[in-house]
């Protein structure tokens, strides 16, 4: 065979298969491009039942796309995906471990108004006792006061609890005002005699 044929033959044997590969991705082993790599940071999954509605995902997301959008007794946390850079900031930070980059990466939404653009959890308010105003997720307040309880001095443990338990349900500006009345102090553990 001569040289030119050979090359002929060469150039023609690339094109007798097909030059793409084949898609959707999937997680064959035995085919090279297949696969989805570990440590793939796809499509913010949110876990409801853990998320408390803390804020945290907002303060860090670098593409702005988280909003937290506050109307009468619910807080809705939302990642808006087409804004999403995939960072991974919001599950870093987030202290209850409720956010995860899953490893989907492929989704199809038309439309800015498509559900599907979006990851949604709803959180219930808890409003004042004294200005029926709603200030803070019910799950949030709970979940704070187990965490400070955790790291509380034993010698004023008690002060705050009780404390505690006369100004729960109460607004930051009710609180304030009512603070003499109920008969606390942001500074009443410095009081204490320590033994």
């Amino acid at each position: 065979m001569s040289i030119p044929a050979k090359i002929l033959k060469q150039v023609l044997s690339r094109y007798s298969s097909p030059m793409t590969l084949k898609y959707p991705s999937g997680v064959d082993p035995s085919k090279k491009y297949s696969q989805i790599p570990e440590g793939l940071r796809g499509v913010p999954e949110r876990d409801a039942e853990k998320c408390v509605g803390c804020r945290a995902c907002f303060m860090v997301c670098s593409g702005r796309a988280t909003r937290i959008i506050d109307l009468g007794d619910k807080r809705t946390i939302s990642i808006f995906l087409f804004r999403c850079t995939y960072c991974a900031h919001c599950q870093e930070s987030c202290p209850e471990e409720a956010l995860k980059m899953t490893s989907k990466f492929e989704f199809t939404i038309g439309e800015r108004e498509d559900k599907g653009a979006y990851v949604d959890t709803d959180l219930e308010m808890l409003r004042c006792k004294s200005c029926n105003t709603a200030f803070l997720p019910k799950k949030m307040e709970k979940r704070v006061f187990e965490r400070l309880q955790e790291k509380m001095n034993p010698l004023v443990k008690e002060v705050v609890l009780s404390d505690y338990k006369k100004l729960e349900g109460y607004c930051p500006e009710c609180r304030r005002a009512r603070s003499t009345n109920f008969d606390t102090h942001t500074k009443k553990w410095l009081w204490l005699e320590v033994k």
